[in-house]
């Protein structure tokens, strides 16, 4: 139905965190929001349910853009573009047939509706960029005049790392992405801000999963591709024992070695363990397992108080376990019962 607000976030990676996040701020702050798409109900079934001052928000893949924004099926009040990154290629001839296909979620942006891009080179000239037009310096959200005049409600504010469950400094992108979303359905700052306070993260995305002896452990199990593993490096900065293999999905590793500085030791286990090592040689200390329980107690023992064990994994879990959820299962469990 027309009377429906919607809003579609895609990308390759964080799609879910983001749709969640937005669906979380805007029922916090009163409205009618529901999320859905590939993470729970398909929009179809959904928009038959929804009533008057209802805001569907949906996770939208490649599939979904080809299928349906090729004929502006869905009409969207906000659009937002997270990445464009190397997976899924078996589906597309290259990269620049895939960005094309995601970028394509701009063209079914109704009237006076908002795009949000984190990508250089998005189509139009109105598109919000994030980190640009909404950003973060230090702690403080901010906005160009651009954003400011697009969101009437746009105030800067401080964000309190200690009052967020989410890890901040690896959600930054995902926080400026939902707080543009829910200023163009016409929420303020703060109420934007309590929302994000109040957000539990999804489980194998950067998960924070508990302590023992004075190590952290952080599940990020969803992480099967090496752009997630790359986005984890890049924002977690503490010293890492990372938990990487699984099935090898046909991408390199190699776009790792420069951000390994961080990591003392690289576990390595399953099927994709021997080219992961092979790929990575001589950035940091390597060890290797062939099951991932033997993995999990080598990175313990490799670790150290004050050390975070990580499993990103940038492999899908399929040559030991049936999906990434039961392989973030085993994880937690795992650390649930060392303690």
């Amino acid at each position: 139905p027309s009377y429906v607000k919607r809003i579609l976030v895609t990308g390759t990676n964080g799609k879910s965190t983001v749709t969640s996040l937005i669906a979380a701020v805007l029922s916090s702050a009163g409205k009618n929001a529901i999320a859905g798409g590939n993470i729970g109900i398909p929009v179809t079934e959904l928009l038959k349910k929804f009533k008057k001052n209802s805001i569907l928000v949906a996770e939208v893949s490649s599939y979904n853009l080809e299928k349906h924004l090729s004929r502006k099926a869905f009409g969207a009040d906000v659009s937002i573009l997270l990445n464009i990154d190397s997976d899924h290629l078996s589906r597309y001839r290259n990269m620049a047939e895939y960005g094309a296909v995601k970028k394509s979620i701009f063209a079914g942006i109704r009237r006076g509706g908002v795009g949000i891009s984190g990508i250089a080179g998005s189509p139009g000239s109105d598109i919000l960029r994030l980190g640009k037009d909404i950003y973060f310096r230090g702690n403080t959200m901010r906005f160009s005049p651009k954003a400011a005049k697009k969101f009437r409600a746009s105030q800067e504010l401080i964000y309190e790392k200690e009052k967020m469950k989410l890890l901040f400094d690896a959600n930054k992108t995902n926080i400026l992405a939902a707080a543009g979303a829910a200023m163009a359905m016409g929420v303020s700052s703060e109420k934007i801000r309590r929302g994000v306070y109040r957000f539990r993260p999804l489980a194998n995305r950067l998960e924070y999963s508990g302590t023992h002896r004075g190590r952290i452990f952080i599940n990020d199990s969803k992480a099967t591709n090496v752009s997630s593993v790359l986005f984890a490096l890049k924002n977690i900065n503490r010293p890492l024992i990372l938990i990487m293999g699984g099935r090898d999905k046909g991408s390199s590793y190699n776009p790792l070695s420069g951000h390994m500085q961080n990591v003392k030791t690289l576990v390595v286990y399953g099927e994709a363990g021997a080219k992961i090592a092979k790929e990575l040689n001589g950035k940091t200390e390597i060890t290797a397992a062939e099951k991932f329980a033997d993995a999990c107690l080598k990175a313990l023992k490799k670790s150290s108080p004050g050390d975070t064990v990580l499993l990103s994994p940038g492999c899908s879990s399929f040559d030991q376990f049936k999906d990434f959820e039961e392989r973030g299962k085993a994880f937690k469990k795992w650390i649930k019962n060392l303690t």
